[in-house]
């Protein structure tokens, strides 16, 4: 099995799960990160499509989201209330409204992910934005994902970067 073909069984995972479901397990997902993201800036993301849902552990905390660029490049972004969709089709703040965060300021990156591992192994989208800006970040990283997604092992290239931690609604690896 390829990457490609992992990403499509993983998506296909998630997105068989019920919308009840994902409600449910979302909130149990946001309420083990709230146990342990207490304070400071946390750099999390806008929920698309079927990911996990991080609405209210977002709301309840101080946040910045992501914003990609054509070139490949993500910056955080502190909500300004404007928003707008990137070209791929993700909801994200408007930066000629909002204030870039420098890396330095953020102490904890939540990453969505399309599959992962046990062995803390994530797998994407394809894009790289996460990994490229998670290359250099000191911030504890905590990939949230359904444990439908999880697979035996996710196929790995050398730039990829592995969370600290990974919260499903059954387990934490």
């Amino acid at each position: 099995m390829n990457k490609k073909e992992q990403r499509h069984l993983c998506l296909n995972a998630r997105n068989k799960l019920s919308a009840e479901e994902r409600k449910n397990y979302s909130k149990t997902i946001c309420d083990k990160l709230s146990k342990i993201v207490k304070d400071g800036l946390i750099f999390s993301y806008l929920p698309y499509g079927s990911e996990v849902d991080v609405t209210d552990f977002n709301e309840s905390h101080d946040v910045c989201y992501p914003v990609v660029f054509p070139e490949g490049k993500m910056i955080a972004y502190k909500d300004s209330g404007h928003f707008r969709y990137n070209s791929l089709k993700i909801k994200e703040p408007d930066p000629e409204y909002s204030q870039a965060i420098d890396p330095s300021e953020i102490s904890t990156i939540i990453i969505p992910c399309v599959g992962f591992d046990e062995k803390k192994n994530r797998l994407g989208h394809g894009g790289g934005y996460y990994d490229r800006y998670l290359k250099d970040s000191k911030a504890l990283k905590i990939l949230v994902a359904y444990e439908a997604q999880k697979l035996d092992e996710v196929i790995c290239e050398e730039n990829d970067i592995r969370p600290d931690l990974i919260i499903t609604e059954k387990d934490s690896y």
